[in-house]
């Protein structure tokens, strides 16, 4: 490795300094509602809570604040990448970009208007679709929301990937009213960018590989599980490139939920019990999501001078972002009852 490649990752560790630390993660999650801004203005979410304030009412201010935090985490980060490394670092973030496209869809489809808030894109009457991405411009955004139905939001994406995905779609999705076509070809589309972008540079980057196939089988076990509910078949869902074959998968697919999860090789026990109480298959995801996460990051955060260490940087402030939401979601509306964590032991 050339020491220009090994610089950029070592830039990379001084990025860590504008995560929370522990304490400030228990302070929040420790705060009453009443206090919670102000304990969040207390960090280095200062300067977001600041020029948010004043401008939008709660719940939205503190949604809004984190996001733009996210999102300003993410831009550093890109700045800081050799060429070597942003292929897969912006593969794996136009997640959020396919997730709006996706909802962006769904609200033409059925009439709802939507609109761009600063970093977020609301749906209806104020409800929260996602973050405007960092790969796709707010501007861009304020543009593909102007189309006025699902046609024209195609037609307009064709400027990006996405578009050349779902062209095929732009007749049949307002005839069938239906996107879920067009949602698995962004899935699959997603899953194989990510996978082409993968390149072996230090030799140390199998890791990353693997937990990329990793989030395949999380994608995919997610598909079987809501099938399973449903009663319908799921092969024609499932994505290759995991480390479960589909062909496996599709057989448990005929198992009851309980049985499911028991031969998989993810221990998810414990998400099996708080679904047996609440009824919410989302126990599952982010059980999933946090055995993948507590099994990768260590390596990660251990090969500081490989791609390994950006991804590590990103999916730690993704899980500050959810962590914080989680919080300010579970005070604001005043839930009480149990709810899966999602701070991976921050």
């Amino acid at each position: 490795m050339d020491s220009t490649y090994a610089g950029a990752y070592g830039h990379v560790k001084a990025l860590y300094l504008d995560l929370l630390k522990r304490d400030e993660i228990e302070r929040i999650k420790e705060s009453k509602k009443d206090e919670f801004i102000s304990v969040l203005s207390s960090t280095s979410y200062k300067n977001e809570i600041d020029a948010v304030y004043n401008q939008f009412k709660e719940p939205d201010v503190v949604d809004i604040a984190v996001n733009t935090h996210f999102i300003r985490n993410c831009n550093n980060m890109l700045t800081l990448l050799p060429s070597m490394g942003k292929g897969i670092i912006k593969s794996y973030l136009s997640k959020i970009d396919i997730q709006n496209i996706k909802l962006i869809l769904a609200a033409k489809l059925i009439g709802k208007n939507i609109e761009l808030t600063e970093n977020m894109l609301t749906i209806g009457r104020g409800f929260p679709a996602g973050i405007s991405g960092p790969l796709i411009s707010k501007e861009e955004y304020r543009n593909i929301i102007e189309q006025k139905d699902i046609v024209e939001v195609i037609n307009y994406l064709t400027r990006y990937p996405y578009g050349r995905v779902l062209l095929p779609f732009s007749v049949s999705a307002e005839l069938s009213r239906d996107v879920s076509g067009m949602s698995l070809a962004l899935d699959i589309e997603y899953y194989n960018n990510l996978l082409g972008n993968f390149k072996f540079y230090n030799g140390n980057e199998g890791p990353v590989l693997r937990f990329i196939q990793s989030l395949i089988d999380l994608r995919n076990i997610m598909t079987v599980i809501k099938e399973i509910e449903l009663n319908k078949p799921s092969k024609e869902l499932l994505i290759r490139g995991g480390t479960i074959p589909i062909e496996k998968l599709s057989d448990m697919s005929k198992m009851k939920i309980e049985d499911f999860i028991k031969d998989l090789p993810y221990d998810l026990e414990e998400a099996n019990k708080l679904y047996k109480e609440d009824g919410l298959i989302a126990n599952f995801e982010v059980e999933l999501k946090r055995i993948i996460h507590n099994k990768y990051l260590p390596t990660f955060r251990a090969n500081s001078l490989s791609v390994a260490a950006a991804m590590s940087f990103i999916i730690s402030a993704e899980i500050e972002k959810d962590t914080i939401r989680l919080n300010w979601f579970k005070k604001y509306y005043d839930i009480e009852r149990r709810i899966i964590d999602i701070g991976y032991g921050i």
